[in-house]
């Protein structure tokens, strides 16, 4: 063996090649290369099954290697008799501390339920995996503790979901104690916790908050959550942590109004203060509620999704846009990603035009990345407003506009708007483009933008005749040199045509453009 292949760090780095984490969590699709490297030396050994180990979906490959572990025919399960020889406790720990992250996504119906618990006790450690960094865990009944056994000081990232019908649960003490208890142990425990997910939309009913003052460490959160009450009680202690810079918050239901008067008083000028990191999604009321209650002032990635609910209407989609137009006002200078998904259709009455859900993000001039996708009604987007974003984001590199438009801007005037975006790289925006623009495009001889590489034309209004779109293709390449085409699946017969013959003109344009350079 090669003298480098004696250093650690050297064997790592090479055995990566041979590791993908879905041979480890799939129990049916072992990864052959591993366990033969670690049965080439002991040098090898160690690398090797430290890889080998790292990622597990299931607690199956550490309990088969109990030598009490057997099937039971009768019960039709696998179990362990009583107690554990030494030499399977030596084995379970020196296996069970490479483990760094555990994605139990699916229970083990085919393991004793009580069989995973008693190993841990019968091993005699504090810790099912000491040295565990990221958990995934569905919790599958409201009174089962064994969650606590993979919470351990190294523990870096948590998944948490309620994978259990709540209705048909019998338990003592009510749900709501037990959950609450059991969060509550769960982030109280010393942990180094940076990163939480809980998923706990099966619950139509209030909870304790949790003690979120013991995660001080807590950088990113992500909370999926039904009841209003239940999103405000964990947000209030959320806005005090100094820490956290990423938030993401969707909620569901809309019986808003029962949350307000349970939510107390947020120290406005406090909140999320180092917040970096925004993403919600919800009726036009429960965003206006944390938008309104986010203090930070440098927000520097924006999501919005905007979901169909019995409760939005025209007054709650003005108050948050008027509420957005603060808020984007103060973060001017620090937004760079912006996304509006407005995924609703407008009910009778009088909801905002197209150009009022884009007025917030005009202020924002050091934006690099926009997409807003407007609801499903009558839109209108203009040639002035095509030069108005050109005005407002002069750094853009990413744009798209996506809607049901029955009025577009002039490819000319989108043309002069990308001249005026020297960084632009991918638009998705209408356009109109009819026989007399390309005429008065073919007079352009001089590269409109160099940067421009993607140019999605499925949403384009293509009004010219096919004898032309052999011109506009040639047109295209003189005025954006690295363009590609995307979208040319779609539209009907004729327009699929017409993007072929666009397509074909560029290509020839570009290689009779190489042979002239070449000579």
């Amino acid at each position: 063996m090669h003298v480098a292949l004696s250093y650690n760090e050297i064997l790592l780095e090479i055995l990566q090649y041979l590791d993908c984490p879905g041979f480890t969590r799939n129990l049916c699709f072992r990864n052959p290369y591993l366990p033969a490297c670690a049965r080439v030396s002991k040098t090898m050994s160690v690398p090797a099954l430290d890889l080998l180990w790292r990622d597990l979906g299931s607690v199956m490959p550490l309990l088969k290697i109990l030598s009490s572990f057997h099937w039971d025919d009768g019960a039709q399960y696998y179990r362990h008799l009583d107690g554990l020889p030494v030499g399977d406790v030596e084995r379970f720990k020196q296996y069970a501390c490479r483990v760094r992250t555990f994605h139990c996504e699916h229970p083990d119906r085919w393991i004793h339920p009580d069989m995973t618990l008693d190993v841990f006790r019968w091993s005699g450690q504090r810790y099912m995996l000491p040295e565990l960094q990221s958990l995934m865990w569905k919790q599958r009944s409201p009174s089962d503790t064994t969650v606590m056994s993979f919470v351990v000081p190294s523990l870096q990232t948590l998944y948490f979901s309620l994978n259990f019908d709540i209705n048909a649960s019998n338990v003592s003490p009510p749900i709501s104690i037990a959950i609450s208890t059991l969060l509550a142990n769960v982030l109280a425990a010393p942990t180094s916790l940076q990163e939480l997910c809980l998923n706990l939309t099966t619950l139509d009913f209030p909870i304790s908050p949790p003690p979120l003052m013991h995660v001080q460490r807590l950088r990113k959160v992500t909370l999926y959550l039904r009841w209003p009450t239940l999103a405000v009680h964990f947000l209030r202690p959320l806005s005090r942590l100094e820490t956290l810079t990423e938030l993401t918050v969707r909620t569901y239901g809309s019986d808003w109004d029962h949350g307000i008067a349970d939510i107390g008083e947020f120290d406005g000028e406090n909140s999320f203060l180092r917040l970096q990191y925004l993403s919600l999604c919800g009726p036009f009321a429960h965003l206006s509620f944390i938008l309104s209650v986010t203090s930070s002032p440098s927000i520097d990635f924006l999501a919005l999704d905007v979901e169909a609910s019995d409760g939005n209407s025209p007054d709650d989609c003005y108050a948050f846009l008027t509420t957005l137009h603060t808020k984007t006002a103060m973060w001017s200078t620090t937004l760079r990603v912006a996304s509006f998904q407005f995924g609703f259709e407008p009910n009778h009455g009088p909801w905002p035009q197209s150009q009022e859900y884009i007025q917030p993000l005009l202020v924002c001039n050091a934006l690099r990345h926009v997409r807003i996708e407007l609801p499903f009604d009558v839109l209108s987007i203009t040639d002035e407003d095509a030069a108005t974003f050109a005005h407002a984001w002069p750094v853009l590199v990413n744009m798209e506009l996506v809607g049901n438009f029955n009025h577009v801007p002039s490819f000319s005037a989108v043309a002069d708007m990308i001249r005026r975006m020297p960084q632009l790289s991918m638009l998705t925006m209408p356009w109109l483009i009819d026989d007399a623009g390309i005429l008065a495009l073919q007079g352009l001889t001089e590269p409109i933008s160099g940067q421009l590489k993607t140019l999605d034309v499925a949403c384009a209004w293509l009004n010219f005749s096919m004898p032309q779109a052999g011109l506009f293709g040639e047109v295209l390449e003189r005025l954006f040199p690295r363009l590609t085409f995307e979208g040319l699946s779609g539209g009907d017969p004729e327009t699929r045509q017409k993007l072929m013959r666009v397509r074909l003109a560029l290509d020839r344009a570009r290689r009779n453009n190489r042979r002239a350079i070449d000579v």
